[in-house]
């Protein structure tokens, strides 16, 4: 209690002093005394409860009345303004707001910001009340005119001024703010509680959106698909051009290059524990899809153009054919090649050959209703002759994904893969045969590695087919081509 008296005492000391001048600035801004009287009790009894030091007491009094008044912007009809004289009433007709920003502007000096911080009040707010101001209605015509800021004065000494004794015990009278109910803390705790768990939640989930293709592609500002040729994107590399960086790619892994739309010819080399090195000369492989480059473990990447400080080296991983989003319609289906354009060869002096004698056309169809299996066939052999060369070539043709294994003679055959246009090491893929698992399903072309079995009339055909989910036709035909030194000329001239 002894603390509260000497608080009062001080506060009484302090409304003996400047009880004026508190009711002088509360009537410029209210025009009229008895709403003045009320806004210096309000304020004194605030600063009553929140024990504020009373060295600075009249400065923060004169601003918080100021900053309450600027609440209300309509103008004031207080009966009071017929009783004044001319020269104050265009003061009195001004709405509270209007008063406030006017005694800052013009008494204290401030500008509009300054204005808008004190008054809790946006800049435009503050402008549109200053800019209000009927100035040719009042003395000087002018903001800056000291015949205004002398009239502003006057018009506070019209308030009259209650005892300190009276305007203290007002104060004291003022009763306190009710007490909050203990749920609105309960509330005000688990709106806290919330927005830290939603930040911390928020953040996670970006943290985690940023490992995602979208995540990735969006902080690299590449375009990269999300998944290809069944890969899945799973990290990108800026990597300088000159020396080779080292880039961690796992066990079943592939990089690509993106490369600058107007330089299509970006060179990259490769070399990783996969045996090799691979050399690619284009960024964008068949259908806008990239050139994906196998490589096992950490892979040796070297950039060789300098036109841009880093190259974007996407990361691809392969994923498992029940966790990769296949496709299962709308495919589009390649159908320009045919069996019969693949039978023409090529002699080692870079002449085209037709076979000498045409074999017969093995064909393995699989129906719609039941694609998926191990389908097998013999095709029948030409007659093997001196100067005679046989040669095996096949076309699959699917109409949808899927996984295809082909063994010709019980060995795996050169095969495009669907892949005429990428670089790529065809042995890697050889064993597993070909995945086709994109919208995108190319017809899949494939030669004999070398010649079948000596004097064998026919040889085994089989294709192993999983995953499939429509009919697909592998055509295989077996021709004799003759590499004489006639057959040659013949060749070149026909």
């Amino acid at each position: 209690m002894r603390g509260r008296d000497h608080q009062d005492e001080q506060l009484e000391e302090f409304i003996a002093a400047r009880t004026q001048d508190l009711h002088h600035d509360a009537y410029q801004l209210t025009a009229a005394q008895q709403p003045a009287e009320q806004l210096v009790i309000a304020v004194l009894a605030a600063m009553r409860r929140e024990h504020i030091d009373l060295a600075q007491a009249g400065s923060t009094a004169r601003l918080r009345m100021a900053r309450v008044s600027a609440r209300d912007n309509t103008s004031s009809q207080d009966s009071d303004a017929s009783q004044l004289a001319p020269r104050f009433r265009p003061l009195a007709r001004l709405s509270p707001r209007q008063r406030a920003a006017l005694v800052l502007f013009v008494v204290d000096g401030h500008d509009e910001r300054e204005i808008a911080r004190d008054l809790h009040l946006t800049t435009r707010a503050t402008t549109e009340a200053l800019g209000a101001v009927p100035y040719d209605e009042l003395p000087g015509a002018s903001p800056h005119s000291g015949e205004l800021r002398s009239l502003l004065e006057d018009f506070g000494d019209l308030a009259t001024s209650p005892s300190a004794s009276a305007t203290l015990a007002d104060v004291r009278a003022v009763p306190p703010p009710p007490r909050r109910p203990w749920w609105t803390y309960v509330a005000a705790l688990l709106v806290i509680a919330v927005t830290v768990a939603t930040l911390v939640i928020t953040q996670r989930w970006r943290n985690d959106w940023l490992h995602t293709p979208n995540g990735l592609n969006r902080a690299h500002g590449t375009h990269f698909p999300a998944y290809t040729a069944g890969y899945k994107l799973v990290a990108i590399h800026d990597v300088a051009p000159g020396p080779a960086q080292d880039i961690p790619v796992g066990a079943a892994g592939s990089v690509a290059l993106e490369c600058d739309p107007d330089n299509r010819a970006v060179g990259m080399s490769v070399s990783s524990e996969l045996n090799g090195t691979f050399f690619q000369k284009q960024c964008a492989g068949t259908r806008n899809r990239p050139n994906l480059i196998p490589a096992i473990g950490t892979a040796l990447v070297a950039v060789n153009d300098f036109s841009r400080d880093a190259w974007p080296i996407a990361v691809y991983q392969k994923v498992p054919i029940d966790e990769y989003p296949v496709a299962t319609r709308n495919f589009q289906v390649q159908h320009d090649l045919t069996i019969s354009s693949l039978r023409s060869v090529t002699s080692r002096e870079g002449h085209t050959l037709q076979p000498t004698l045409r074999g017969e056309v093995l064909t393995l169809r699989a129906a719609a209703n039941h694609p998926n299996g191990t389908f097998s066939g013999t095709l029948r052999l030409p007659a093997a002759t001196s100067g005679i060369q046989i040669n095996v070539v096949g076309l699959l043709s699917p109409t949808t994904t899927g996984h295809f294994r082909i063994r010709v003679d019980n060995r795996a055959p050169w095969t495009t893969c669907g892949s005429q246009r990428t670089v790529t090491f065809q042995q890697w893929q050889l064993n597993s045969g070909c995945s086709l698992v994109d919208r995108y399903v190319p017809q899949v072309t494939f030669d004999q590695i070398g010649a079948p079995s000596a004097g064998a009339r026919t040889t085994p055909v089989r294709i192993t087919v999983t995953d499939a989910r429509g009919p697909w036709t592998l055509q295989v035909v077996a021709d004799a081509y003759k590499f004489d030194a006639s057959a040659v000329d013949d060749g070149a001239n026909g």
